[in-house]
């Protein structure tokens, strides 16, 4: 009989429409795997399993063997910060654990309205700034993978409870890697679209989020195929009118495989030869799909990693810490002023402006060269999963040198694009508008690579 921990959505749908499985067995088969090891991970910090069981009764007697949805009997893992109602959205804060939420925000209520069953909320860390998933509220999350590696951050939480095989999909955001690092460190797939394409829209509170947030935070599915990715992400985007920077355009079409362009130094990251081998690797297989793949066609982009950290340093220093630090953990608070620190600009606003408009010309150039390669190949992180405590009260020199290791993350969320992570450490990055490109692309290569399996416990 079919492991419903372990299957696609569309393996759930096919078992639940010929009557080999209902949406509850679905559900408590996912249930009684947290339960049994959902303590050694750490990936769900909340739980809605009353609630949810009977949302699977009431679809089952409403439904049947109908497939009444593109989601519907597939359970979730939602983020921490992205609230469900009757759970807390707590940012990872101990001050915020009685934050219980009246509404569902709008990704929630599109995944419901598919018939998504949502099992609870995700662990995150402090704020959602950390490559590396530690709260003070909920403590660590170890990769299911290996417990003595981090899941990664700040879509730790739904990283592993994917990998885990307890939930099937999760929902994360990525302002600097949050979605791609995690999955890449816990071996599945994770997806962020382009700026404006997933409207955030939560009707609990009024946004507080600074214009970085919009420019450069994307909500986006993590799973473990292209295709249970490519359905959540038809699901949850569009625009919405209470968001602004939501964008009511029409994807470019997926076209016949064509130029990629191979990012490897061009940010000035430091790789671990295992990560070059990789991209090696996903070369020769998007290659063999008809792709041409072209090393040295990129600018020089080693500026961009320190103007995303010029940007958002400068709001998480000048902003956010004088307001809220002495709420936050002291690693991550320490994490947060060692590695950010060495980057914001300062009081003068001239020098933050300077940073903006330094995005915007090197944007340019970019772009230019994406004409003719419309597809870049890149690492994620510059490693594989690191230990646990790899960001922990290092200072300030080691931390500028994590950065190093990360340099080929943050340019997409500087220039807004979208970027698909695969399970190998590895991401294919598109033009503004491209996802249906990347995701063409990532169905290539996953055609080559392993099917990603749920941890053994």
């Amino acid at each position: 009989m079919l492991a419903p921990e372990s299957a696609t959505i569309s393996e759930i749908q096919d078992a639940v429409a010929t009557g080999a499985l209902t949406r509850r067995e679905v559900v408590a088969r996912h249930l009684e795997r947290i339960e049994a090891h959902n303590g050694a991970i750490n990936g769900f910090v909340e739980l809605r399993s009353d609630e949810v069981l009977a949302e699977a009764d009431a679809a089952d007697a409403a439904h049947g063997r109908t497939i009444a949805g593109p989601l519907d009997g597939v359970p979730f893992s939602v983020k921490d910060s992205y609230s469900v109602a009757g759970l807390r959205r707590t940012d990872g804060l101990p001050v915020n654990k009685d934050n219980v939420q009246d509404t569902d925000e709008l990704t929630v209520r599109r995944l419901r309205d598919a018939g998504a069953l949502i099992l609870g909320h995700a662990a995150i860390p402090d704020l959602c700034i950390r490559w590396n998933t530690v709260s003070g509220l909920y403590g660590t999350t170890v990769n299911p993978r290996d417990r003595t590696r981090t899941a990664g951050g700040s879509s730790g939480g739904d990283a592993a409870n994917v990998a885990a095989g307890f939930a099937t999909v999760g929902i994360g955001g990525d302002l600097g890697g949050s979605i791609r690092v995690p999955a890449s460190f816990c071996g599945v797939y994770g997806f962020r679209p382009g700026a404006g394409r997933v409207a955030e829209f939560n009707p609990n509170h009024v946004p507080e989020d600074g214009i970085s947030h919009e420019v450069m935070c994307e909500i986006g599915p993590l799973a473990r195929s292209v295709r249970d990715i490519q359905i959540t992400y038809d699901v949850i985007q569009g625009h919405h009118e209470r968001d602004p920077a939501s964008v009511p355009a029409g994807s470019r079409p997926a076209r016949e495989p064509g130029r990629v362009a191979v990012l490897r130094h061009e940010t000035g990251a430091v790789l671990d030869p295992v990560i070059e081998r990789s991209l090696d690797h996903v070369a020769e297989i998007l290659t063999a799909e008809g792709y041409v793949v072209e090393e040295q066609v990129l600018p020089d982009l080693s500026r961009a990693p320190d103007v995303w950290a010029q940007i958002i340093g400068t709001e998480l220093i000048r902003d956010y810490l004088p307001v809220i630090g002495d709420q936050v953990i002291d690693s991550g608070r320490v994490h947060i002023e060692e590695m950010f620190g060495a980057y914001e600009t300062g009081s003068d606003v001239g020098a933050y402006l300077a940073a903006w408009r330094e995005r915007r010309a090197l944007q340019d150039t970019l772009l230019a060269a994406m004409e003719d390669h419309p597809l870049v190949i890149a690492p994620v992180a510059g490693m594989p999963a690191p230990p646990l405590d790899f960001d922990h009260h290092i200072g300030r020199e080691a931390s500028v040198a994590l950065l190093d290791r990360m340099r080929c993350v943050p340019w997409v969320n500087l220039f807004s694009l979208p970027g698909l992570a695969l399970p190998n450490g590895i991401q294919i990055v598109g033009r503004r508008f491209a996802e249906n490109e990347v995701l063409a692309a990532g169905f290539a290569a996953e055609r080559h690579l392993p099917r990603v399996d749920i941890a053994p416990f």
